[in-house]
């Protein structure tokens, strides 16, 4: 089984041989851990065609703090290295400058040909996906998180205007992707507050989610895949997304409970992990790292496939949990799983 049969066999409930796992690690864990963690990544099976695994550069400062500007013209602000930082200068400040926003130019031709004979070099030997992109998030990056809480609040038609432009645009790069042969496209805005969502349920459906289903429907109608990610607390959500499409969710699951999780998902979309990574994979013992793959995997992972593995690594967990947390992936994430009889 090829690694792209493997994870279209998770993504589609076939009966993959073992549960794919998908790896990303920040360039902090790399800096604290050195050339040990590339060769054990490594030494590790590719699912995703992510390798070789290489050192990244450090930066040149650390700590300290820089200012940049982003292709849409919003001023940013983050330590240098390691975070994205927050916008502290959008550049649609004022709803005045709207008729004169200009957008980022669409990805070249050239960058789709790009895609195209990537895929082709390697036989299709790899999922492949193409940059959906955000909404939510780059609505925040466009006009700062305070004046579009006020834009959603005030329901302002300005907002609206904005809003469907962005579908549109992203939209004709979705398009470009699809015609380049990718299996999927991958989308991320976080909803979610370490306990609740963002905003109100109600206003997610009636804003945002006609919005997404813009930007699925041409993946869905070309026989693709929609891949999902957001961040923190979308329980009440979860299931629109499915209603729209989406074939791979990856919520933090483990803050909204992965029980109460699993009884709205299991066995019906798959499951991209996000473990536990405030406390049991950076701080936990490996009793504690063994069990919570186990629980992910009984929860998420006996329908016939259903599962992606998958914990972020940041620059706080210890090496010795890293090699923990991969191990269990490997002796646990092999079908059939006999070791829950």
């Amino acid at each position: 089984m090829t690694p792209r049969e493997r994870v279209l066999c998770a993504i589609n409930f076939g009966g993959p041989d073992r549960i794919p796992v998908h790896r990303y690690i920040f360039p902090g864990a790399f800096h604290r851990h050195g050339q040990k963690l590339v060769d054990f990544l490594n030494s590790l099976p590719d699912d995703f065609g992510v390798g070789p695994v290489t050192l990244p550069e450090r930066p040149q400062a650390e700590g300290e703090i820089e200012y940049y500007t982003d292709d849409w013209g919003s001023k940013w602000r983050r330590l240098i290295g390691y975070t994205t930082g927050e916008v502290v200068e959008p550049v649609l400040s004022d709803w005045s400058k709207l008729p004169q926003l200009q957008f980022p130019p669409l990805p070249s031709p050239e960058h789709f040909e790009a895609v195209r004979a990537n895929i082709e070099s390697t036989g299709h030997r790899y999922f492949t996906w193409g940059g959906g992109g955000s909404l939510f998030e780059q609505l925040q990056w466009i006009r700062g998180p305070h004046n579009l809480y006020m834009d959603l609040g005030e329901d302002r038609a300005e907002l609206h205007e904005l809003a469907d432009r962005l579908v549109d645009y992203r939209v004709e790069a979705i398009r470009g992707y699809l015609a380049a042969g990718v299996d999927g496209c991958g989308f991320s805005d976080d909803w979610g507050a370490q306990d609740v969502l963002l905003i109100s349920p109600r206003q997610w459906r009636e804003f945002f989610k006609p919005r997404y289903k813009r930007m699925f429907d041409p993946i869905l109608e070309a026989g693709k895949v929609v891949w999902f990610h957001s961040d923190g607390w979308t329980l009440e959500i979860l299931e629109d997304l499915i209603e729209l499409g989406v074939g791979v969710l990856n919520p933090q699951h483990h803050c909204m409970g992965n029980e109460r999780v699993a009884q709205i998902i299991a066995g019906r979309v798959c499951l991209r992990s996000d473990l536990d990574r405030q406390y049991i994979i950076p701080f936990g013992t490996h009793e504690q790292i063994v069990e919570h793959v186990k629980e992910i995997i009984r929860l998420f992972g006996t329908c016939n496939g259903g599962l992606i593995l998958h914990g972020e690594i940041g620059q706080d967990v210890p090496f010795e949990n890293i090699v923990c947390m991969y191990e269990a992936f490997a002796e646990y994430g092999t079908y059939p799983l006999d070791w829950l009889d």
